[in-house]
């Protein structure tokens, strides 16, 4: 990892020797042997290049971004190891190289490890944004991915089987191993760009340039692998050195994502467009739709030849992916519906509820008392406010300190409890002073007697008690909450412990 201004600089000098390497042997400004040695030794200079980078780079990181770069340097190790041989067959042994052989294994040992490279990139998001709750990952979603990239994978698959690589294939591919070398350089390549693609619509990835980069030096090796696949099925004599650009440039770039400044896991995402999320939910189905109708007109029109063996197997494949894709996202999508109810029943209960105690607040006691005045204007049904608040508790938390002060409270609250019905309200209006709302009482004052019983000689309080028996036009809640506060003062001015009714 390098700073900025420098990463430039090795930036624009990497690319410029690896695109002049490729010019050089595609165009005739080396020509013969030359251009095949200047071509080969340039994909392997890349390759090790890479690899140097992602390990060197490792040493220094931390967490996912070094497990990351270590896994990419392994896979640029086993595609380098590929080139190698390929490059001792054809400038020592000076002879074509077998297909299948150990340089495939080589190049397709990369395919593991970018995967591997790939996830751990997705892992490490950032958490600190306001829609959360809304975007917590589950064990599924990497579920979700891969399906994603098995029905992309599978669709563009069938489709370029169909159109061209099957026939192609099946004159040109003499045995059963050349045939899977074939076809798995174009199937990873495509498996790694899905994830590629599915990750750059996540607003949410740290290492966005990073994953650019690697995104696409991936595409570049995807490139000239599709191209060396079509030589190959085609039967061609040789390589131009253009179709291998894509082996020079890719490991280039690769190496250039290890060296790319990381940015600050707390930092916002520069720019995030909300194309990308329609792109990221369209993207399985785009590919299926258009594979789905040219099987749909070679089955109903019968104007093509009819469906071999791997289109068959790669369609139900498709089909049981989408079939998995649609249940999961059903189950996670329960779960969210659940999360966020629970999430909404506990905000709400927050935004009523005093934290400490667990007791009502003073928001939720003055709604209450509103509808209870109400009913008593209405209907008559008396009610009875207590105004509870304990004697000297600022010395309790002076002496003894907030823990034990905060430890009282909740005690008090427990006793409290215990003295009414569960359809009374209790409720913690501040500091040290609660309030008691017992509705449908012809004798609220008894429930007063009893806090001051539960309380006992532990807990010194004073209650003012309001009994509103008879309707009175002219009261309000507020008025009576203020006569219940007076009261109180009153039975504190007489001594504290004890109470004051007024009715």
């Amino acid at each position: 990892m390098i700073g900025t201004r420098r990463f430039a600089i090795t930036a624009a000098v990497v690319v410029v020797l690896a695109t002049a390497a490729s010019v050089a042997a595609s165009f005739d400004v080396v020509k013969g042997e030359g251009a095949v040695a200047l071509d080969d030794l340039a994909q392997l200079a890349t390759g090790l290049f890479a690899t140097a980078c992602c390990w060197w780079t490792a040493r220094r990181a931390t967490g996912p971004d070094r497990r990351w770069r270590l896994a990419t340097g392994f896979g640029t190790a086993a595609w380098s190891t590929g080139q190698a041989l390929w490059t001792w067959y054809q400038l020592v042994e000076r002879r074509a190289v077998p297909s299948p052989s150990l340089a495939d294994a080589g190049y397709l040992g990369i395919v593991p490890f970018a995967f591997v490279a790939l996830l751990v990139i997705g892992s490490f998001r950032r958490s600190d944004s306001p829609d959360a709750l809304l975007d917590r990952r589950s064990g599924s979603a990497r579920l979700v991915l891969l399906l994603d990239g098995l029905i992309v994978v599978g669709s563009l698959f069938v489709f370029t089987w169909t159109t061209a690589l099957g026939g192609l294939v099946a004159a040109g591919i003499p045995s059963t191993a050349a045939f899977l070398v074939a076809i798995a350089y174009p199937v990873t390549d495509l498996v790694l760009l899905v994830i590629v693609v599915v990750l750059s619509a996540d607003r949410k990835v740290v290492l966005r340039p990073q994953l650019r980069l690697l995104g696409l030096g991936l595409v570049a090796l995807a490139a000239s692998d599709l191209a060396f696949a079509y030589l190959v099925s085609t039967q061609a004599p040789e390589v131009p050195p253009l179709a291998n650009a894509g082996f020079v440039i890719g490991p280039a770039l690769i190496g250039l994502a290890a060296l790319a400044p990381v940015p600050s896991p707390q930092s916002g995402p520069s720019r995030y467009r909300k194309r990308w999320q329609w792109a990221y939910l369209l993207m399985p189905y785009v590919p299926l739709l258009v594979s789905s109708v040219l099987v749909l007109r070679r089955t109903v029109i019968g104007d093509l030849q009819p469906l071999d063996a791997v289109e068959i197997g790669a369609g139900f494949t498709v089909f049981v992916a989408v079939i998995l894709r649609q249940l999961v996202t059903l189950v996670d999508n329960t779960k969210l519906v659940l999360l966020l109810r629970d999430s909404e029943r506990t905000l709400t209960h927050q935004a009523h509820h005093d934290p400490l105690t667990g007791l009502a607040n003073r928001a939720l006691f003055e709604s209450r008392l509103d509808d209870a005045m109400v009913e008593h204007q209405r209907d008559g049904t008396p009610f009875g406010l207590l105004f509870v608040d304990l004697d000297d508790f600022k010395a309790v938390n002076d002496v003894s300190g907030h823990a034990h002060g905060d430890a009282l409270l909740e005690r008090v609250a427990q006793r409290l409890r215990q003295c009414v019905r569960d359809t009374d309200v209790v409720a913690r209006l501040g500091g040290d002073e609660f309030g008691v709302l017992v509705e449908g009482v012809e004798e609220p004052e008894k429930v007063a007697f009893r806090v001051l019983d539960a309380l006992g000689d532990e807990i010194s309080a004073s209650v003012g008690v309001v009994i509103c028996a008879n309707p009175d036009p002219e009261a309000t809640a507020a008025s009576v909450l203020n006569r219940a506060d007076k009261a109180m003062y009153e039975a504190k001015r007489d001594g504290g412990r004890g109470l004051v009714i007024r009715t």
